[in-house]
C-alpha cells in the first residue's frame, strides 16, 4: 500500500508565501500540517510507500531537500514515489504522466502510441525507477501500448488511477492484473472497486510463476462432445493454455464463421467455445491456430467481441504458419496480413508465427530468420515464434538466441508432434533450447514427451 499526499507551498502566489511545502490541495494554500510534520508521522508510525504529488513546481525543490536530509538521517527505508523530481533525490520513484480528459461520450478515446512513445523517449535513459500514472478507465484500450512501455524496462511499473466519476469496470482491471506480472501494477483505486478486484492472483507471465521455467507450461487439447450447436467442451484437470484449431464453415445464410474443429471431425463455433470456457475457474489461456487464412478475421472480430463482454479476461495467443519472403508458400496467411489484421481488429494477443513445413528441409536457415525477424521488427504485441523440434536439429547453431534477441518479449515454442517419432536426437534438441533460456523457451510436446524430458533434466 501507498500512502498519497498533495503538496504544495503554504501561501502560494501571496504576499505571505513563505516557500514551506505544505499538506493541502488547489485551491488551498493554507493546512495545519507542513509536510515535515506529516513525513515525521508517517515515517514513526507506518511502513507504507509515498507518493509525492506535487501541486506547485515551487514545493519541489524544499520537498527533495527535506527528503534528502531524512534519507541521509536514516529515515527513509521504503519506496518514494514521485510526480515531478529534480537531481537532488536520485533515490525517488519518478512518476511521470499524460495530460488526460476522460468524456463518456467518446468512450474510445486513450493514450495514443505515439504518446507512449513519446513518454519513453523521455524517460528511457534516466537511472531511476519509473511508475507512469494511467488513468484506468482509459488503460484497456490503449493496453496494447502500455504493455510495450512495460517491456522496455524492468524500472518501469504502472499506477492505475480513478478519479470519483470514471465508469471504471472490473473486468477492464482484472484484464490488466491478469495480463501482467504482480510487481509491474499499482492501483490507485476506490471501493468497491478494489475489494472485488483482488479475487486472485496474477495468471501472467504466460501461466507461469517469474522465475519459472516455460517447461512447467501445460498445453490442454479440449473435449468437445456432440456437434455443432449442441456440442460442450471440458477440460482436463491441469491448468495451462487450451489449444484451438480454427477454421471457417460457410452457413447457408449469412457470414462464414469461425469453428473449432478435433481432429476427428468434431466441431463447434469458436464463440460457443469461448463462452463455455469462460465459466471454467483456475489458471489458463487460449491459444488459438489458424488452421485456413480466411478464418483469421472472422477469429479476431469474435475474440474481440467477447472481450468486449467481458468473456476474454484470459491471454490469449494467436498462431499462425506464415508466408513472407524466402518462405513465401501460396495455401498460408501472408505475414502482412496477419499482423494487420492483429492490430486493427484485436491487438491484445501475443503473436506466434511458424515458417511453412515445405521450406524446413534443410532447417531454419539464415535467411529464414532474416525475413521473419524482420516482418516483425517494431511489433508492438508480445511474440512467441514457433519452432519444429526436428528442422530445429538440423539448423545452425544459434537459432534460437536470436529470435529471443528480438525482444524483450519474444519467447519461442518449440513443438514435436507423435507422429514424427522421438529418438535421442530430438532430446537432444529440446535439452539444447532449455540450455539457452529457461523462462522463455516453450515446449508444446505430448505428455509422455514432456514427462521424459523433465525426467531427463531431473537426472542432469
Amino acid at each position: 500500500m501507498v500512502l498519497e499526499a498533495d503538496i504544495t507551498i503554504e501561501g502560494l502566489g501571496t504576499v505571505n508565501e513563505t516557500g514551506v511545502p505544505i499538506m493541502a490541495h488547489p485551491p488551498a494554500i493554507y493546512s495545519d500540517n507542513t509536510l515535515e510534520q506529516w513525513l515525521d508521522a508517517v515515517l514513526a508510525s507506518s511502513q507504507k510507500g509515498i507518493k509525492l504529488d506535487f501541486k506547485s513546481i515551487k514545493a519541489v525543490g524544499p520537498s527533495l531537500d527535506l527528503l534528502r536530509r531524512l534519507t541521509e538521517e536514516g529515515k527513509v527505508r521504503r519506496p518514494v514515489f514521485l510526480a515531478l523530481v529534480q537531481e537532488k533525490y536520485p533515490e525517488a520513484t519518478l512518476s511521470p504522466g499524460w495530460t488526460t480528459f476522460y468524456l463518456p461520450l467518446f468512450p474510445n478515446v486513450t493514450y495514443t502510441r505515439a504518446m507512449v512513445e513519446k513518454m519513453q523517449e523521455l524517460v528511457g535513459a534516466l537511472p531511476q525507477k519509473v511508475t507512469f500514472p494511467v488513468l484506468a478507465v482509459m488503460a484497456r484500450a490503449a493496453w496494447p501500448h502500455f504493455s510495450w512501455l512495460l517491456a522496455q524496462s524492468d524500472r518501469y511499473t504502472l499506477t492505475m488511477w480513478q478519479s470519483a466519476s470514471d465508469p471504471v469496470s472490473v473486468d477492464d482491471l482484472l484484464y490488466i492484473r491478469d495480463n501482467t506480472a504482480t510487481h509491474q501494477v499499482y492501483y490507485d483505486i476506490f471501493e468497491p472497486f478494489l475489494s472485488h478486484y483482488y479475487t486472485g492472483g496474477s495468471l501472467i507471465p504466460a501461466l507461469q510463476h517469474p522465475g519459472d521455467e516455460g517447461l512447467s507450461v501445460e498445453w490442454l487439447v479440449p473435449d468437445i462432445q456432440g456437434n455443432g450447436s449442441t456440442a460442450t467442451v471440458r477440460l482436463p484437470d491441469q491448468e495451462g493454455m487450451i489449444l484451438l484449431d480454427v477454421g471457417l464453415q460457410k452457413p447457408v445464410a449469412g457470414d462464414p464463421v469461425p469453428i473449432v474443429r478435433t481432429p476427428d471431425g468434431r466441431a463447434l463455433t469458436l464463440e460457443s467455445c469461448l463462452q463455455q470456457l469462460a465459466t471454467h475457474p483456475g489458471r489458463w489461456g487460449v491459444h488459438v491456430h489458424i488452421a485456413e487464412p480466411a478464418a483469421l478475421r472472422p477469429s479476431l472480430a469474435t475474440l474481440a467481441i467477447l472481450s468486449t463482454l467481458g468473456h476474454l479476461s484470459r491471454p490469449v495467443w494467436v498462431r499462425a504458419t506464415i508466408s513472407h519472403g524466402s518462405f513465401m508458400v501460396p495455401g498460408y496467411v501472408t505475414g502482412r496480413e496477419l499482423l494487420t489484421a492483429v492490430a486493427e481488429v484485436f491487438p491484445h494477443v501475443t503473436v506466434a508465427p511458424g515458417w511453412p513445413e515445405e521450406v524446413l528441409g534443410s532447417g531454419y536457415r539464415e535467411q529464414l530468420l532474416t525475413d521473419m525477424l524482420e516482418l516483425c521488427q517494431g511489433l508492438w504485441q508480445p511474440m512467441s515464434f514457433q519452432l519444429q523440434a526436428g528442422p530445429l536439429g538440423q539448423s545452425p547453431a544459434g537459432v534460437v538466441a536470436r529470435l529471443l534477441a528480438a525482444s524483450p518479449r519474444a519467447t519461442v515454442t518449440v513443438e514435436h508432434s507423435p507422429g514424427r517419432g522421438h529418438d535421442a536426437s530430438v532430446q537432444a534438441v529440446l535439452l539444447a533450447a532449455r540450455a539457452v533460456e529457461k523462462t522463455r523457451v516453450y515446449y508444446r510436446l505430448p505428455q509422455s514427451y514432456r514427462q521424459e524430458l523433465q525426467a531427463d533434466i531431473g537426472r542432469h
